[in-house]
């Protein structure tokens, strides 16, 4: 999964009618911040900037970020150990507001911690109405949404991914597939780049490797401090059923 911005798009809607009203936009700047737990770097700045000719607002908050074993997000309120100044921002055409974000958690936390920034567009109606025009009934409104990714990050932190298991899957259709499920036991979180696997059948001298879009399903993929991830890949043809050992390597920057 990358560090770069997601872009969610939330469907507000009462339908009678198909009308569909065009989202207004803004971005968020960086998508990404690490954050130090005491001293200057505990505060950051976000510029959050209207690219469009219409008013629009904004609420910027954070959420707690966590991943299970097998890649699905999930978010937990973290207000206490944030504070945001401004919360709500009303922005005019082509205007940017300046956001502060201080960490007001654990000066001293045992390992990285994960966030995610949340700034989307609020379902307000900022625009003038217009005369001898009736309010479409059941119109859809888009609105933006960004998620940005935090991490507290302590010093003397880092990865350290491990391949704990790879085990062979019947799939759908009795496709062949190898599940496999890596660890990460460090402090910091890491970022599957660059990735190359290396399999080989019990008992047998060929050598399958494994890289880019063979590995399309890990590839960028993020696990935190402490969590597991499994990953499911096409058993490659060449290599003979059975028992498998794997070896992996990525770009560990």
């Amino acid at each position: 999964m990358k560090n770069t911005l997601k872009l969610i798009f939330l469907f507000f809607s009462f339908i009678l009618l198909s009308d569909v009203q065009p989202a207004l936009s803004f971005q968020l700047l960086p998508i990404s911040r690490i954050f130090s737990p005491t001293g200057s770097e505990a505060t950051q700045s976000y510029q959050v900037i209207n690219d469009t000719q219409e008013k629009l607002a904004v609420e910027v908050s954070i959420v707690e970020r966590q991943i299970d074993i097998a890649g699905q997000e999930s978010h937990k309120q973290a207000e206490d150990d944030f504070l945001i100044y401004p919360p709500q921002i009303l922005l005019n055409p082509g205007e940017s507001q300046t956001v502060r974000v201080t960490w007001l958690g654990e000066p001293k936390p045992s390992k990285e911690l994960a966030y995610r920034l949340v700034a989307e567009q609020l379902p307000i109606n900022l625009g003038k109405p217009q005369d001898n025009q009736s309010q479409p009934v059941g119109a859809v409104k888009l609105l933006m949404r960004y998620l940005g990714s935090i991490y507290i990050r302590p010093t003397n932190v880092k990865q350290n991914v491990v391949l704990e298991t790879v085990e062979p899957l019947q799939g759908k259709n009795d496709e062949k597939q190898l599940a496999i499920t890596l660890h990460n036991q460090g402090t910091a979180h890491a970022v599957l780049k660059n990735l190359q696997l290396q399999l080989s059948a019990a008992g047998q001298k060929l050598m399958v490797n494994l890289k880019g879009e063979q590995l399309a399903a890990m590839n960028n993929a993020v696990i935190l401090p402490g969590n597991k991830r499994r990953f499911i890949i096409p058993h490659p043809p060449e290599l003979p059923t059975g028992a498998v050992t794997a070896t992996l390597d990525f770009s560990r920057n």
